[in-house]
C-alpha cells in the first residue's frame, strides 16, 4: 500500500503541469497501481523497493535543504535501503505495517475529526505535537500487537513442527514394527536354544 501510494504521489506531484492536464493523473494511477502489484507480488523485492525509496527521500531532502547536490546522495542511500530491505525482509515486514498504520490513522484522524471548523470532535488534533503523540501511542500499541502476533505464529509452527516429528517418528516405528518383532523373536529363540540341547557329560 505505501509503495503503491508513494508512486502515485511522486508520479502526480512531479508531472503536474507538464504536458496535458490529463497526463499527470493518468500515470499517477498507472504508477500507483504498478507499485500496489509489485509490493503484493515480489514480497522481497517490493520490501527492498520501499526501504529503498525512505533511505532515498530521507537523505535527498536534508541535503537538498542545505542546497547541496542530493542525487548522488540519494542514489548512494538508497542502495543501502535496497539491501537492508532484502537482507531483513521478514523482519521490516512485521515493523513496518504497524508504523505506517499508525502514521495513516493519525492523520485520518486529525483531517476527519479536526476540521478546522466549530465543533471539532478533537480539536486537540489541530496542534502538530498532539497528532506525534497520538502517532506515538499507536505507533506503541500496533507494534505491541503485531508483535504478539508474531511470536504466536512462531509458538504455533514450533508446536506443529514437534507434532508432526512425533508422528513421523510413530510412523516410522509402526513401519518396522515387524522388523523388531521378528528381531526380538530370533533372540529370544537364541537364547531358548543352548537351554534344550542336552549336556555334554550325558
Amino acid at each position: 500500500m505505501v509503495l503503491g501510494a508513494g508512486a502515485f504521489a511522486a508520479a502526480f506531484f512531479g508531472l503536474r503541469g507538464v504536458g496535458h492536464p490529463w497526463l499527470a493523473g493518468g500515470a499517477a494511477v498507472i504508477a500507483g497501481v504498478l507499485g500496489l502489484v509489485f509490493g503484493a507480488i515480489a514480497q522481497t523485492w517490493g520490501t527492498a523497493a520501499l526501504m529503498a525509496a525512505l533511505f532515498a527521500a530521507a537523505a535527498g531532502a536534508a541535503v537538498a535543504m542545505f542546497k547541496h547536490a542530493w542525487a548522488p546522495v540519494a542514489a548512494v542511500t538508497g542502495s543501502i535501503g535496497l539491501f537492508v530491505g532484502v537482507t531483513r525482509q521478514r523482519k521490516l515486514e512485521v515493523v513496518l505495517p504497524p508504523i505506517f498504520g499508525a502514521v495513516f490513522a493519525a492523520l485520518a484522524l486529525a483531517i476527519g475529526w479536526a476540521p478546522h471548523r466549530r465543533g471539532a470532535m478533537l480539536p486537540m488534533l489541530l496542534e502538530p505535537l498532539w497528532v506525534l503523540a497520538l502517532t506515538a501511542v499507536l505507533m506503541a500499541a500496533f507494534l505491541a500487537l503485531a508483535l504478539y502476533r508474531e511470536r504466536a505464529r512462531r509458538a504455533r509452527l514450533e508446536a506443529r513442527t514437534r507434532e508432526m516429528d512425533d508422528e513421523d517418528l510413530k510412523a516410522a516405528i509402526a513401519e518396522r514394527q515387524e522388523e523388531y518383532e521378528r528381531a526380538a523373536q530370533a533372540a529370544m529363540q537364541e537364547r531358548a536354544e543352548p537351554a534344550d540341547e542336552p549336556g555334554e557329560g550325558s
